[in-house]
C-alpha cells in the first residue's frame, strides 16, 4: 500500500499532533505505538514516542537497550523517551519554569519523592503536562505518541485534571492543571486510540471502557484498532467435515474473531454521540515479530486487513 493511502486511512489520527494509546495490557499497544512512529518517521515526519514505564518497551523493538529519562534516537526522525516522576519533576522545574538553581538548591530526590507522594494526582498531572510541553511548549516534533498505560490506569489518568482542580489548591498547580485539561480537550490537537484484539472478553472490556472514558476524559476517542485479526475463512458446503484438527482450530478461531468484530461494530454503532461514528480497523495477525523491526515494518503492519464499518461486514 502506498504511504499516502495509509495517511488517508488514518486521517482522523494523523490530523492530530498528540496521539494517546491505551487498551488491555499485553495486546500490542507498544508495538502499534512503534509502528505508528516508524511509519510517520519514514514518511518524513519528526516523531517522539513517550512512555511512562518501569521498563522501556519501545527501544528494544529497534535493536537498542532500554533507555530512561533521556530521549533516544532509534532511527532517523524517531525519538523515544521513557520518563519517571522524579525526572519529570526535575524537567518541569528546570526546563519549563527555567529554574535550574532553584531545583539544585531547594529540591533533593528525597524532597521530591515526599512532595509527589503528599499531593494526590501531582505525578499524573505532571506526566500529562509533559505531553503538553513536548507537543506545544517545546514543539521539536511533528507528532507525539504516548504509549499509555492499560485501560484501567488510563481511565484514572484521564480523571486526574478534574480531581486536582476539585481540590481547590489554587496557585501555579491549579493554573497548570487547567492548562493541561484545556490542551487535552482540544480535539484539533489531541486524540486517543484504543487497541484491542478480536476476542469476546477483550471486546466486552472495550465496550464497557469507551463509554465510561468519554464521560470523564478530556481527550476524544479517535479510533479503535483490533490487532491480531485472523483472516476470515470461507468453506464450501460439507468441506468442514474433511478438515484436519489444526484446520478446524483455524476455522473456529476465525469465526470467533468475526463474531467479536460484529459485536464491536453493533454495540458501538448503537451508541449515541461520539462513539457511533469512530473509525475501527482490523489489523492482520503477524504472529511472532522479530527484533529489530525492519524498515517499512510500520507501513506493512498498519495496513488494515479491513475497516470495520457495519454489523457483520467490513471493507
Amino acid at each position: 500500500m502506498d504511504p499516502s493511502d495509509l495517511m488517508h486511512i488514518y486521517k482522523d489520527i494523523f490530523a492530530k499532533k498528540l496521539v494517546l494509546i491505551t487498551g488491555k495490557g499485553g495486546i500490542g499497544k507498544s508495538l502499534i505505538a512503534a509502528a505508528l512512529g516508524q511509519f510517520l518517521a519514514e514518511s518524513g515526519k519528526n516523531v517522539l514516542i513517550v512512555q511512562n514505564a518501569s521498563l522501556d518497551q519501545i527501544s528494544p523493538l529497534f535493536g537498542l537497550a532500554p533507555g530512561y529519562d533521556d530521549a533516544v534516537r532509534v532511527q532517523p526522525g524517531l525519538d523515544v523517551l521513557n520518563i519517571d516522576a522524579i525526572a519529570n519533576f526535575r524537567d518541569y522545574i528546570v526546563e519549563h519554569l527555567g529554574q535550574k538553581r532553584l531545583y539544585k538548591t531547594v529540591f533533593s530526590n528525597r524532597t521530591v519523592k515526599g512532595l509527589i507522594n503528599a499531593m494526590p494526582g501531582w505525578a499524573d498531572v505532571m506526566l500529562l503536562g509533559r505531553l503538553l510541553f513536548e507537543t506545544e511548549l517545546r514543539p521539536r516534533h511533528d507528532y507525539v505518541i504516548f504509549d499509555g498505560p492499560a485501560s484501567g490506569h488510563f481511565l484514572n489518568l484521564m480523571t486526574t485534571p478534574d480531581s486536582v482542580l476539585s481540590m481547590s489548591f489554587g496557585g501555579p498547580l491549579a493554573k497548570e492543571t487547567q492548562r493541561v485539561k484545556d490542551f487535552l480537550s482540544d480535539q484539533a490537537k489531541c486524540t486517543m486510540l484504543y487497541v484491542g484484539v478480536p476476542e469476546e472478553l477483550v471486546v466486552s472490556e472495550c465496550l464497557d471502557f469507551l463509554p465510561r472514558l468519554l464521560k470523564v476524559s478530556p481527550v476524544s476517542v479517535g479510533g479503535v484498532i483490533m490487532n491480531r485479526t485472523p483472516p476470515p475463512i470461507r468453506l464450501g458446503q460439507n468441506l468442514d467435515a474433511q478438515l484436519r484438527p489444526a484446520e478446524t482450530y483455524a476455522v473456529r478461531h476465525s469465526d470467533a474473531a468475526e463474531e467479536a468484530l460484529a459485536m464491536l461494530a453493533a454495540d458501538l454503532r448503537s451508541e449515541k454521540g461520539s462513539l457511533d461514528s469512530i473509525p475501527m480497523w482490523a489489523l492482520a495477525d503477524f504472529g511472532f515479530i522479530k527484533e529489530p523491526l525492519p524498515a517499512g515494518f510500520g507501513r506493512q503492519f498498519l495496513t488494515p486487513l479491513r475497516r470495520i464499518d457495519r454489523v457483520g461486514a467490513s471493507s
